[in-house]
């Protein structure tokens, strides 16, 4: 089957965010044309959109190489994620109890709970993002803002590359266990304010990881 310029850009895009391409590297454009079958046309065309992404460093007439992580743009990513998914999450509730659905509600993200938790136990690193995901999303969804959502995803590679090595590190996927139970637990009794104040603590978490991090993995960050 022939591959669009859009499917080639979600091709490496996956790849760069889950650090199959780790930051730094060369992608050589001939062979990307040999791994995926292309033409030239759209792999220069979604390594441009890469760029924009801020994912890639494009340097003409002398190559492309996955980019650095950027303290500054993580923050940033973090800063939109936080604020508009708190915003997000006010609605959500909002909607819960005009609709009397906090058990229903509560039951569901139970089971995302359950599922988050077979994974750690499993210790499959993208099944338990996925599952994080599914939690969060959870409140876009029931509160018609999917597409937040999805302009979310589309600016916050770097945030996600951060999420993949912060796995690894010491207590953060328990601590995520932890975080999304005692969220889950105020949404079930109706508590915004209380609901708000976990999610934002949650969210933040991350930031808190970075400069681990940069001492653990300084090859993957600008100087």
């Amino acid at each position: 089957m022939k591959k669009t310029e859009s499917s080639v850009y979600e091709i490496l895009r996956e790849k760069i965010t889950n650090l199959d391409y780790k930051p730094g590297e060369e992608l050589n454009v001939n062979t990307l044309i040999e791994e995926l079958e292309v033409s030239r046309s759209p792999i220069r065309d979604a390594l441009l959109r890469l760029s924009l992404d801020k994912l890639v460093d494009i340097f003409p007439q002398k190559g492309t190489r996955v980019a650095f992580l950027d303290k500054n743009i993580i923050a940033q990513e973090r800063f939109m994620r936080i604020n508009l998914e708190l915003g997000v999450l006010k609605k959500f509730m909002e909607i819960q109890k005009r609709d009397n659905k906090a058990e229903i509600f509560g039951a569901e993200l139970q089971a995302i709970l359950l599922q988050q938790h077979a994974s750690l136990m499993g210790g499959s690193k993208k099944s338990f993002l996925e599952s994080d995901d599914n939690l969060h999303y959870f409140f876009y969804r029931h509160s018609d803002n999917q597409w937040i959502w999805d302009v979310i995803n589309s600016h916050t590679g770097n945030d996600h590359r951060i999420r993949i090595l912060s796995y690894n590190a010491k207590n953060i996927s328990d601590n995520v266990e932890a975080e999304h139970s005692a969220l889950v637990k105020a949404i079930r009794e109706g508590n915004v304010e209380e609901a708000v104040k976990i999610d934002e603590a949650h969210l933040m978490q991350l930031t808190t990881v970075v400069d681990s991090l940069i001492n653990d993995y300084p090859e993957y960050f600008s100087k």
